[in-house]
């Protein structure tokens, strides 16, 4: 199944990325831009989402060309900024999935800079190693092993090469 038939499949019209609310302004005039862009272009981030550490893990992997996205609105991470403290506002931005055919796609299961994470550059085998069931499926809720499924699904990444325009993002919500 390609990716166009996995998305209508499972009734995904977006994807996900968390910032805070101070960076608005920024991804109003830029869009939401890769760590590389934002470095080369000289731009001034209120409040980024990564800590130096997964940076320079970025940075060596290559995964600083990436904008890093959720398959859901609810990714493990934004739960630990926000309780930590680095993001004191936090805002999902809804990204219309056509971006997944407009720029290079990679994923990855889990969160992709992570040792040993493996990435995926083939977006039509999404289905093959992504969850989707899980996340998108009605499901036993009360299910132990649904419930440790889900949790691991959660984690996974969808990351857009460059940059993602204002015109993509279809939503802003707190949280």
């Amino acid at each position: 199944m390609n990716i166009k038939a996995i998305l209508q499949h499972y009734g995904i019209n977006s994807i996900w990325h968390f910032t805070d609310l101070s960076n608005l302004e920024s991804i109003k005039k830029h869009g939401v831009l890769s760590l590389r862009n934002i470095i080369n272009s000289r731009i001034d981030v209120a409040c980024y989402g990564a800590n130096e550490l997964s940076h320079n893990l970025d940075v060596s992997k290559g995964l600083d060309q990436f904008v890093h996205l959720s398959f859901i609105k609810e990714h493990p991470m934004q739960y630990v900024k926000t309780k930590s403290g680095e993001i004191p506002n936090p805002v999902w931005l809804e990204i219309d999935a056509s971006v997944l055919f407009k720029n290079r796609s990679i994923f990855s299961k889990q969160v992709a800079n992570k040792s040993g994470a493996k990435l995926y550059g083939n977006i039509n085998d999404l289905a093959k190693y992504i969850d989707l069931d899980v996340l998108w499926s009605r499901t036993d809720w009360s299910n132990p092993q649904i419930q440790q499924r889900r949790k691991e699904a959660k984690y996974g990444e969808i990351m857009i090469q460059n940059k993602i325009n204002i015109q993509d993002i279809v939503g802003i919500y707190r949280g």
